[in-house]
């Protein structure tokens, strides 16, 4: 086993959340590519690297850097000799994702074709393991066809490789032949299940070198089992017992925040009473009215189980340790969003009309639920306007972009827009990581969760320890997981 930083190339870098996961998890970004410059700027300033500008062919000596420009204009041909430990990345997903349904282009986009970049980079730096992540909808964009390609091109590499070089194609790759990749792990990961507290789901694909899975005489499924493990949530109790917006915000463990819960859903009790609407009466009777105010019996109906059938105290006081450990972790505990002195942290200004609507609507719920009253939204086409997190259940996935409601929006009844360190502790970024220039909103929604980039990498971690061990007997070597202090026996 060594002791020496574990290299990393990223591509498709953004803000750099993908690589302050890995940074977390003891690793260091040798280089990074990133098209956009404010991303770019937050990347370099986070993980104290220099920037260089493409077009570009960048040597040994200018690294560690982040290449800011278009990755089609940087010459990887210069660092074959680099020799990470890891290539992360993946390419733009807007081709890939369901929101845009039937009008997915998938492979048949422009920026869909960007994945040939990820395989270009794979061709020339030639990694020990690759991570590639994107959104869910790649797997079934051109029935699959993306999918399809991608895996298949990531094993037979050279393969590719070859027919660009036959076809005469403008791309520049090596003319030396290169290693495949065995996958290791596809699937999709549901980040609740690791941790995260957003509805957030990534498909990330594993891979390593064809040579050195080979050195292990082909038994690499306890290599697969361990990143499973990681990925599914197994070795935790998230999967059940998620980590919470009020946790995150109030920087506590649930059963510490039973008063602060009861403040936050006492204040919705006369919801329009003043104004009445058909709704706001089935909310009451469906919702309000079953509540309890235990903020552990709720967060079990929350999370649709029953307390008095369901609630397994052994179980349940391993999760709140779990929680506690994890908001320690990531510098929350005790550290209350509200309390931060941070430019990203002032509350947006939003109108009277909006304040006025945002009062009518619940946690968990959106602007359809005040159709048909003088808080009504004009041409709303999609569900996530003006939608409202529930306190003790995973946030909404962070957008990225849009306007007229698509911010995302506080369980306190009386907030409204979140603000961006709010939406920062969503995504498991740190407080220590700071935004730099513009469309600092852009940066945190278009990221990867650094928690699960330190999730993957602390997996990935021990794998390659394995291979520098060149040892077959994989399946004997468990997953390092922190101690953690226990739980008053009263949760």
């Amino acid at each position: 086993m060594t002791d020496r930083k574990r290299i990393v190339a990223s591509v498709f870098s953004g803000a750099g959340g993908f690589d302050w996961g890995f940074h977390q998890a003891g690793f260091e970004t040798h280089l990074a590519v990133e098209l956009k410059e404010s991303p770019a700027e937050t990347l370099a300033h986070n993980l104290k690297l220099k920037t260089l500008i493409t077009p570009i062919t960048p040597m040994l000596h200018d690294l560690p850097a982040v290449i800011q420009g278009d990755v089609r204009d940087v010459d990887f041909s210069a660092l074959v000799s680099m020799h990470p430990d890891v290539l992360i990345g993946g390419p733009p997903c807007q081709d890939f994702s369901v929101s845009k349904g039937s009008k997915r282009e998938g492979l048949n986009g422009g920026r869909g074709k960007l994945y040939l970049e990820f395989l270009r980079a794979l061709m020339f730096l030639q990694p020990k393991i690759f991570v590639f992540e994107n959104v869910p909808g790649f797997t079934s964009a051109n029935s699959g066809l993306a999918y399809r390609t991608v895996l298949d091109d990531l094993q037979n590499l050279d393969a590719h490789r070859r027919e660009a070089l036959d076809a005469a194609q403008p791309v520049k790759v090596p003319h030396e032949a290169v290693y495949g990749y065995e996958i290791l792990f596809k699937d999709v990961v549901d980040t609740p299940r690791i941790g995260v507290s957003q509805t957030r789901r990534r498909l990330i694909i594993v891979g390593i070198r064809s040579d050195l899975a080979a050195s292990f005489g082909g038994l690499t499924n306890g290599l697969r089992d361990q990143l499973r493990g990681v990925l599914t949530g197994s070795m935790w109790h998230f999967g059940r017992y998620p980590l919470t917006p009020i946790e995150i915000f109030e920087g506590q463990p649930l059963y510490r925040l039973r008063s602060k819960y009861r403040q936050v859903m006492r204040a919705y009790q006369d919801l329009g009473k003043e104004k009445p609407f058909p709704k706001a009466d089935d909310w009451h009777r469906e919702v309000y009215a079953h509540l309890t105010f235990d903020i552990i019996k709720d967060y079990y109906a929350a999370l649709g189980l029953n307390y008095a059938k369901d609630h397994d105290r052994q179980a349940f006081r391993l999760a709140m340790t779990e929680h506690e450990h994890l908001l320690q972790q990531l510098g929350w505990l005790g550290k209350p969003v509200y309390d931060l002195k941070d430019d990203h942290n002032t509350r947006p200004k939003q109108s009277q009309k909006v304040q006025a609507r945002m009062a009518q609507i619940p946690p968990e719920e959106n602007a359809e639920f005040v159709d048909g009253t003088d808080w009504h939204v004009i041409s709303k086409e999609i569900s996530f306007i003006y939608r409202r997190a529930a306190p003790l259940k995973p946030a909404w996935t962070v957008m990225a972009y849009g306007g007229g409601g698509t911010y995302g929006y506080h369980y306190e009844r009386d907030r409204q827009m979140l603000t961006l360190r709010e939406r920062a502790r969503i995504q498991t970024f740190s407080d220590d990581f700071e935004f730099k220039g513009t469309d600092i909103r852009a940066q945190i929604g278009e990221a990867v969760p650094p928690l699960l980039g330190e999730r993957i990498a602390c997996a990935v971690k021990q794998i390659l320890d394995l291979v520098d061990q060149r040892s077959p007997y994989i399946t004997d070597i468990p997953l390092q997981v922190h101690e953690m202090a226990a739980v008053p026996e009263q949760v």
